[in-house]
């Protein structure tokens, strides 16, 4: 029996139904899916486990699979209205303003960022790195990545850039130089 508390299956998986460029581990999550349900199991959506639940029932063994929390940089104001986590993005992109400046140029911060690009935002990511996605594997971001983002005229980044602080309308950063700067936003994705 697998009790999911959300109406969904897939987790943190889930963004690659709405991501265009994620398709194949959209597939590799829909044949998980499909083979589970052939399998057998009891599939509970919309249902949170309880203790007595399970007590109920009685099982042999029971596996958590609680999920994660997203880590949020120590960066003032990183708790405001306006700021959201990659995961709460997907299929709630219309809720945010048409402005978005994403904290963080890691393969995931990347992927968010082309997809608001690809849904109608102004999207500038910023990344202390020297490189965007620099925990994509080689093939992934020449063959996906590079080029992808390159494509889209509503997706810029910004690259050795250190996010000191978010406000309602702005996200302050020091640039390579030192020199401190801000871009106008109406949502911060961290």
């Amino acid at each position: 029996t697998l009790y999911e508390k959300n109406d969904f299956l897939g987790g943190q998986l889930r963004h690659a139904d709405f991501a265009s460029f994620k398709w194949p581990l959209r597939d590799f999550k829909d044949y998980l899916i499909r083979q589970m349900y052939k399998a057998g199991v009891e599939v509970l959506l919309s249902t949170e486990a309880t203790p007595e639940m399970i007590r109920a029932r009685g099982y042999d063994a029971v596996l958590v699979a609680a999920g994660a929390e997203p880590i949020i940089p120590d960066i003032p104001r990183a708790d405001g209205a306006n700021v959201w986590t990659p995961i709460s993005v997907y299929g709630n992109e219309k809720a945010l303003g048409k402005n978005v400046v994403v904290v963080g140029g890691a393969q995931i911060g990347v992927e968010t960022g082309m997809y608001l690009a690809e849904n109608g935002h102004r999207v500038t990511v910023l990344t202390r790195q020297k490189q965007m996605a620099h925990d994509a594997t080689p093939i992934h971001y020449v063959e996906m990545f590079r080029d992808a983002w390159e494509a889209l005229e509503t997706f810029s980044y910004i690259t050795e850039a250190t996010t000191t602080g978010i406000s309602e309308g702005k996200v302050t950063y020091v640039d390579a130089e030192g020199k401190e700067k801000s871009i106008k936003t109406d949502s911060v994705v961290v």
